[in-house]
């Protein structure tokens, strides 16, 4: 065995370890809020059990008192809790609650007015949204100095219990900056996480089919997916499902991640054991049907506490496999991805201290660490993705460069001068291509993805933002991929790429894509990648504009040669796009990128007078390299 090379592992897995729990998890998840502010006081707390969760029932209902926390067993249930708070003076912008229940929805009521009812409040299939904590504000004219009441109306679908604890309730503003970071990380973080592991989890789909490991990437991506929709249950509060199929659900996505995670470490080792993905699955699927047997099947509590057990049995023996394989890995194989190994055991740590804190709650262990570990998994699959696939990111011609270079090698012998130099020719062009690259991968998609973040991270992103600036990302990695590839073809061979990229997201709208391309055109050749790059880019800023601005039902690219020029046209026949405003902007930018290959860009109406034209105009023979 290589204890050696098993003695740098665990030397480096202490060093990411403390660097990941000490540096990050501490002061983004465990971060001292400081002292909290002076709660009220609350008195008086009795419980009813109602027949359906209203307001009118629970008035006319008969309670009895009860010590907070309250816990009830053994069924699904609707209760109404109803106590009192004391304020002596009430605060300009009044009060705030947080609502600490173990329900499935709740409507809160202060001195009689509804404050929170959100989503489905009905006994059977309600919705979810009692499962996400809020801060919400008691608005000071509802209160009054003294004794205030309050009421919750609570309902569990499936579920078998029901935890209720005494709401926070104190100065709106001072409740607001004490909670305000844990109220971000079981809410925004999340969505956040999901988005970058989303973005991951498309690029190792790409992997698949561009990688020699394809079941890495495969893997990769099924971890990511696990994630994705891990964080979308969390975040779903009205799916199409009633208690029983949510919690099936819920044992369905977690155990998938830790299965996802030692299959994807398998792989990863470059040397899988053998069978060993296969039983794990199989395993999987056996835990998950004894599970839905139980949910479905076997009474409450029963048919939740045995599940519940065997989750966090699955949870530990995972974490111990993991761990197991990658020394396993280390001590019979010569391995220099240390640091990739290591960021993978805060997985496995956080699958341990996941399990341990459902398995001794008296502990009081923070749970979910397994969620906010995941958004560092994706540093450690980018390393990895960046390190041993980066060739998903070079032209198809820098790789006809290297292969020439060795040919180059064998006739070095008969042509040794004119070898020597057509070699640091090719040096200096391939230098220049890699730093082009690397330059728009910095200043164009990185860039834009900073800036996403950055408004995700100070709480300005909408949903809609967000998705166009990650499609638009996407449209750019999509056309440099696709440029590339372009080398040492045929113009035309080049635009049939461009065609299949561009036609089925215009067809998708519903507008009908005409492509037409004038047969002159299939000799031309001596258009680079910087130049395809350039054109395609045009030829995408034209296409999008009509999708988004023209309001159209049919949308073409014409592409002909007319004397010494090529000549692209996107025509659309809807309302015509002003020169202001972001459509004038996007004019702009196409003829600052058509200026780079020495071609002009003109707008003007459609053929027949309706809608509008785009023209990119460009000579044959250029003389310079595009910017």
């Amino acid at each position: 065995m290589n204890w050696r090379q098993l003695g740098k592992l665990v030397v480096m897995i202490g060093l990411v370890q403390a660097l990941y729990w000490f540096v990050v998890d501490k002061p983004l998840f465990r971060a001292d809020p400081g002292e909290a502010p002076p709660m009220a006081e609350i008195s008086e707390i009795e419980v009813a059990r109602l027949r359906s969760p209203s307001l009118a029932e629970a008035h006319r209902a008969t309670y009895k008192p009860v010590d907070m926390p309250w816990f009830y067993c053994c069924d699904s249930a609707v209760f109404a809790v109803r106590g009192n708070f004391h304020v002596d003076s009430i605060p300009p912008n009044g009060l705030g609650v947080i609502s600490d229940l173990q329900v499935d929805n709740y409507v809160l009521a202060v001195n009689g007015t509804v404050l929170v009812a959100r989503g489905r409040m009905t006994a059977r299939n309600p919705s979810f949204h009692g499962q996400i904590k809020h801060l919400t504000r008691i608005p000071a004219g509802l209160l009054k100095p003294g004794t205030n009441s309050f009421m919750y109306l609570t309902v569990r679908d499936g579920f078998p219990y029901t935890d209720i604890y005494p709401p926070r309730i104190a100065d709106y503003d001072a409740l607001n900056r004490h909670s305000a970071q844990r109220l971000f990380v079981v809410g925004d973080f999340y969505r956040i996480s999901g988005i970058l592991l989303g973005l991951l989890g498309l690029l190792s789909t790409i992997m698949i089919f561009r990688s020699d490991d394809w079941r890495f990437a495969a893997w990769l991506s099924a971890l990511c997916a696990a994630f994705v929709a891990y964080m979308a249950y969390t975040t779903w509060l009205n799916p199409p499902l009633d208690g029983w199929g949510r919690m099936l659900a819920f044992y369905a996505i977690y155990l998938f991640i830790p299965t996802a995670l030692l299959c994807f470490i398998d792989s990863w080792t470059r040397h899988p054991l053998r069978l060993l993905q296969q039983g794990i699955l199989a395993t999987y699927l056996v835990v998950i049907a004894i599970i839905a047997w139980h949910i479905y099947r076997v009474p409450m509590p029963e048919g939740f506490d045995r599940p519940a057990m065997l989750w966090v049995w699955c949870l530990m023996g995972s974490a111990v496999l993991v761990i197991g394989r990658l020394l396993w890995h280390f001590a019979t194989f010569e391995e220099d991805r240390l640091i990739e190994s290591a960021l993978l055991t805060v997985m496995a740590v956080a699958l341990v201290i996941d399990a341990l804190s459902n398995w001794f709650p008296e502990w009081g262990v923070r749970e979910g660490n397994l969620l906010n570990a995941s958004a560092f998994l994706l540093l450690a699959m980018t390393a990895a993705f960046l390190a041993r696939n980066f060739r998903l990111f070079q032209s198809q011609g820098a790789i006809n460069a290297l292969l020439q270079a060795k040919v180059a090698q064998r006739e070095a012998e008969l042509v040794e001068a004119a070898q020597r130099e057509q070699s640091l020719i090719r040096q200096q062009a391939f230098d220049e291509e890699r730093r082009r690259i690397m330059r728009d991968l910095h200043d164009g998609l990185g860039s834009q993805l900073m800036s996403i973040m950055l408004s995700a991270r100070v709480g300005i992103a909408e949903p809609a933002a967000v998705a166009e600036g990650l499609q638009s990302v996407i449209d750019e990695m999509r056309l440099m991929v696709d440029s590339m590839d372009s080398v040492g073809e045929s113009l035309s061979s080049a635009l049939a790429t461009f065609k299949a990229r561009v036609q089925p997201r215009i067809e998708a709208t519903g507008i009908a894509f005409d492509w037409q391309e004038n047969p002159s055109i299939t000799g031309i050749d001596g258009f680079g990648p910087r130049d395809v790059l350039q054109i395609f880019r045009v030829l995408q800023e034209a296409v999008t504009n009509a999708l988004k601005h023209a309001q159209c039902s049919r949308i073409a690219v014409q592409a002909v040669r007319e004397g010494d020029a090529l000549v692209f046209r996107v025509e659309d026949d809807g309302k015509g796009i002003a020169t202001t405003g972001q459509a004038g902007r996007g004019l702009g930018n196409m003829r600052l990128r058509a200026a780079s290959v020495q071609g002009e860009v003109a707008m003007g109406p459609g053929g027949n007078g309706k809608g509008t034209r785009i023209t990119l105009t460009l000579p044959l023979r250029m003389t310079e390299p595009a910017d």
